[in-house]
């Protein structure tokens, strides 16, 4: 698997795996509203520019809760991540509660969008799941 970094700061690591086409992001130790929503930002333009429409979305090294940014995440982030082409989003959760709650709060209704304890799980899945790319 050749993945390609795209984005590395602080709280989160975004990088791209081009033979599967799925993109990781990686959050880093304690979130806020503010670190979200910017990230959250950097992450639809790399979904744009790689069109890609597979995420993993990992937060097994997030500390503590971020419920205060659980309704943008849920309301505007993912509504913004379906427009840019996103497919399938695979959310594996913290082992910390506090941070699995406050995903769990965040996570939309939605099919594209499954929850998962294990990173493997979460691989598994996307590449389980096909999506036409017109290039």
């Amino acid at each position: 698997m050749d993945r390609e970094i795209l984005l590395k700061q602080s709280n989160l690591e975004v990088s791209y795996d081009t033979t599967n086409k799925i993109m990781y992001c990686t959050w880093l130790g304690f979130q806020n509203k503010e670190k979200i929503i910017n990230s959250g930002e950097k992450i639809i333009e790399l979904l744009k520019s790689t069109k890609c429409g597979k995420v993993l979305n990992d937060n097994t090294s997030v500390s503590g809760p971020w419920q205060d940014a659980a309704e943008w995440t849920a309301k505007t982030w993912f509504p913004q991540m379906e427009k840019a082409g996103l497919k399938y989003f695979a959310w594996v959760f913290s082992p910390n509660i506090f941070a699995e709650l406050s995903a769990q709060k965040a996570k939309p209704e939605s099919e594209i969008v499954s929850t998962f304890h294990s990173v493997y799980d979460a691989e598994q899945w996307l590449k389980s799941n096909q999506v036409i790319y017109n290039d």
